[in-house]
């Protein structure tokens, strides 16, 4: 019985091994682009958190609060309760100078994330870099805007959705048996806003022209899969691991970067995929 599971785990090793996405994988060191990725991704969270309360100051904290629980389970616990408490005191630290020196740094470390995805995207399509730098800078800069613009909408669709459709219900004279119709329609709209701003980012980023609808099929995995990999990871991480136990009082921090590189490996797993369609579609 023990040689039997054995042999299946070898074979299931060996296919893997000799699958192409797992050599392209290796090729192209995902591994080490989503750890660079995820670093730039955790210098930027604190400063954007701080800059978000600053900005979305007259909404009541209660509102920023039921926002956040809506990523109880993506986020794991440990970093939740890091993430809650810093919004909890930025609160009452709300300036205007703080306000802009938070989207300062948050737009330099944001855009710094986005460049090594812009080179690992570059990796996956096998070609090198001829954009000048101030180009370069544009890019990263207009994604990471279109990436706060796409959270703050977010954010606002999500709070005030629901009150929005009350209002035009009620102005068009509509039953409230609509208001499910139209709960789902503003999720559905999030997450189709979503997809299109990801495609975006796997159509421009690479300094290839891309067609959209080959950029489509891995931002979609992209996004379904960040969601099934952040739910999973935050059961494991609200059940069975001990971060806090193993790493104190900075077991959130560890947590949350572990996040952040999970996010990241997945999205450059997206990039890869697109390439591979990419160069079958050239070669038949």
């Amino acid at each position: 019985m023990v040689g039997l599971i054995n042999n299946i785990k070898n074979s299931i090793k060996s296919n893997v091994q000799n699958s192409i996405i797992y050599k392209r994988i290796n090729l192209n060191d995902i591994n080490s682009r989503a750890a660079a990725m995820s670093y730039y991704l955790l210098l930027s969270i604190f400063p954007f958190l701080i800059f978000m309360i600053n900005l979305l100051g007259f909404i009541p904290i209660i509102h920023i609060n039921k926002f956040l629980y809506s990523f109880d389970d993506l986020i794991p616990r440990t970093a939740f309760i890091m993430v809650q408490s810093i919004i909890d005191s930025a609160v009452s630290q709300k300036s205007i100078s703080l306000t802009v020196m938070s989207f300062t740094f948050t737009l330099w470390s944001s855009s710094r994330a986005v460049r090594v995805f812009i080179k690992g995207i570059n990796k996956s399509y096998n070609v090198l870099e001829t954009r000048s730098f101030l180009k370069l800078i544009i890019i990263s800069f207009y994604f990471t805007v279109e990436l706060i613009v796409l959270i703050v909408s977010s954010m606002v669709f999500l709070l005030y959705g629901e009150k929005v459709g009350y209002v035009i219900f009620k102005f068009l004279g509509l039953s409230k048996i609509f208001i499910p119709t139209w709960n789902l329609f503003r999720y559905s709209f999030v997450i189709a806003i979503t997809i299109w701003i990801v495609s975006s980012l796997f159509r421009y980023g690479p300094n290839k022209k891309i067609p959209l609808i080959e950029a489509m099929p891995g931002a979609i995995l992209s996004i379904f899969g960040w969601i099934l990999v952040s739910v999973v990871f935050s059961f494991y991480t609200n059940n069975f691991s001990n971060y806090q136990v193993i790493y104190g009082s900075i077991g959130g921090i560890i947590a949350l970067l572990t996040w952040f590189y999970l996010s990241s490996w997945i999205m450059l797993l997206g990039c890869e995929i697109n390439a591979l369609i990419y160069y079958r579609r050239q070669r038949y």
